[in-house]
């Protein structure tokens, strides 16, 4: 690849001052590699720290995080944009997004860096005080590289389960040498999982630690985090029995620990390095990075919620997602949003109303008082059998319903205190990417944590028929957001009890980069039959998981530049 050559001729010139960074900290090296000549443990951690710092890159993380939510279905953009992050939630990709441009440049920079570090660790016999320093080091850096293809094989590669194979779809291309004249062709799904699994696995033994030895931080990749990555990998590849045991050696290193009631309800906000949860974020520094990376208005963050007076503030949770989370009006995720109200302190009833043959659904709002133990309906009263909201009572709790005159339709409303509204839009800001340490847009984002690995298990119990034990996981999560446990009594069957775990999966992790992805790896649809700007076109409310749009265009760019063969998406 013309980029990765040209990069690592640029590089190699670098050394002798990258040699010199052996004390530079994660949040302000530079992007650096070298050649194997004077290496050491300090030495190789500093050019170890300029691939951390690389993450940070603002197209990097942001692109990833844009492709795993916005291609989802718990969104909803309140209107439209000239901004290329719009062809994400529109499934309509172009060849030439600086976006994912940046993604596969972004991958190869990195893996070449890490293809020029390995050699040198390989060929370094150190001195004993430094062994487990560079076995841990090699560790971190196979981890890097297996983590980079693993995004960017989802990014540009169909799912491992998906139903032409993983052996016959088209990957991405694996260099794992440092040679800049090796230029491969795509290597298939199957194969860049091979690869993902060999350097993660390899990663996980070498960077076992000593007893007594203090780890790193969270914002560095240990043996734990490889552990947690590979349950990951291997519930996208249907492993199931791995993907457990990897879940249960991270839930009993004994390291990392739910957080509880307002700590957990403020999640977002901690520095990362005290939260007890976050087991691998992209570490970004109050203050300093604020401005460096964007973290204002061109954050991840900026889109969801304005705070402090900066941020977009247009992006908000979907209907089918609050419908999910309003059947327990005590969860504590709720924290995760602000509903931005009206002055004053009116009340309305909410439903969505859709037109399946015009594909369009859109809010209906009308103002309500409280008479008692009733809401009676002020505004076009008359659209209505009865000015009273009905309601009744469903494994005790009250449902409260409209049943239009015209029709007789009925529609099932929820009544709150009347929201401000964008576009027809009601504002609900989303707080799950913004506030940390209290700096308005500062976000680390959060690739890993705790309780991801309890779901990735419950999940992978369910398939090995532990279905007492997947429902437990499931609990777990469900008893620290205050809601009510599952029972398998009430399942009408284990199907039932997969539509919970997968549920609660979609609750815990909305916002978090990774429901489009759980969504195609199961092979469903994508479902988006609720308000939002995605219904401006003519594209389909529904995204099928054979669809060629969930797989973006290898930038042309690329291809163009690339002297082996580079074959382009479908």
């Amino acid at each position: 690849m013309k980029t990765i050559k040209i990069h690592l001729l640029q590089i190699l010139l670098c050394v002798a001052c990258t040699l010199l960074m052996s004390d530079c900290d994660l949040e302000r090296l530079p992007y650096d590699a070298m050649v194997n000549e004077g290496i050491n443990a300090g030495s190789a951690e500093s050019i170890t720290l300029g691939t951390y710092a690389k993450l940070k890159e603002e197209y990097y993380y942001k692109t990833l995080h844009q492709v795993g939510e916005y291609g989802g279905d718990n969104i909803s953009l309140s209107g439209t944009t000239s901004d290329q992050l719009f062809n994400f939630y529109r499934y309509t990709r172009v060849t030439n997004s600086y976006y994912t441009a940046r993604v596969w440049l972004f991958t190869y920079q990195m893996v070449g860096n890490i293809n020029s570090l390995l050699p040198a660790l390989e060929e370094y016999d150190p001195p004993v005080d430094e062994r487990e320093s560079i076995d841990h080091l090699k560790g971190e850096n196979l981890l890097l590289r297996a983590f980079l293809y693993f995004n960017c094989c989802n990014v540009f590669g169909r799912p491992y389960l998906d139903a032409a194979g993983a052996e016959n779809n088209p990957g991405i291309p694996l260099k794992t040498v440092s040679d800049i004249n090796y230029f491969p062709p795509r290597a298939s799904v199957k194969d860049v999982y091979e690869q993902i699994i060999e350097d993660a696995t390899r990663a996980a033994a070498l960077m076992k630690r000593s007893p007594g030895t203090t780890p790193k931080n969270n914002s560095y990749v240990s043996q734990e985090v490889a552990w947690a990555f590979l349950s990951r990998v291997y519930l996208y590849m249907g492993a199931y029995e791995k993907a457990e045991a990897y879940a249960d050696s991270v839930i009993n290193a004994g390291r990392y620990s739910l957080l509880e009631d307002d700590s957990y309800a403020k999640y977002p906000q901690h520095a990362p390095e005290s939260n007890t949860e976050s087991i691998w974020v992209i570490r970004m520094l109050k203050d300093v990075d604020f401005e460096a990376y964007y973290m204002d208005w061109y954050s991840v963050g900026s889109l969801y919620a304005t705070l402090d007076e900066i941020g977009w503030g247009e992006m908000y949770p979907s209907e089918s997602y609050l419908a999910l989370l309003r059947e327990n009006p005590e969860d504590l995720r709720f924290k995760f949003i602000a509903d931005q109200y009206e002055a004053t302190n009116s009340l309305w009833m909410i439903y969505t109303v859709g037109n399946e043959a015009n594909k369009t659904w859109t809010y209906a709002t009308q103002t309500v008082v409280q008479e008692g133990d009733d809401y009676r309906i002020t505004t076009n009263a008359n659209l209505y059998t009865s000015p009273l909201v009905q309601k009744e009572t469903i494994d005790g709790k009250t449902q409260y319903y409209v049943v239009t005159v015209a029709g007789s339709v009925r529609y099932n409303v929820h009544i709150e205190r009347a929201l401000q509204a964008r576009n027809g839009y009601p504002k609900r800001f989303i707080l799950k990417c913004s506030y940390q340490e209290q700096q308005s847009q500062l976000y680390s984002p959060v690739l890993f944590r705790l309780a991801e690995i309890y779901l990735t298990r419950a999940e992978s119990r369910f398939y090995q028929n532990d279905i007492a034990g997947a429902i437990e996981d499931m609990n777990v999560i469900r008893r620290r957001a205050k809601i009510p446990e599952r029972q398998y009594a009430d399942a009408g069957s284990d199907a039932d009890v997969l539509e919970w775990i997968l549920n609660e999966r979609r609750l815990e992790l909305a916002w978090e980069a990774q429901r489009k992805y759980d969504i195609f790896r199961k092979q469903q649809t994508l479902d988006r039959r609720y308000p939002g700007s995605h219904l401006a076109s003519a594209l389909p409310i529904e995204i099928r998981p054979d669809d060629d749009r969930i797989v973006e265009y290898i930038p042309v760019s690329e291809i163009d530049a690339y002297p082996g063969d580079l074959q382009q998406n479908p």
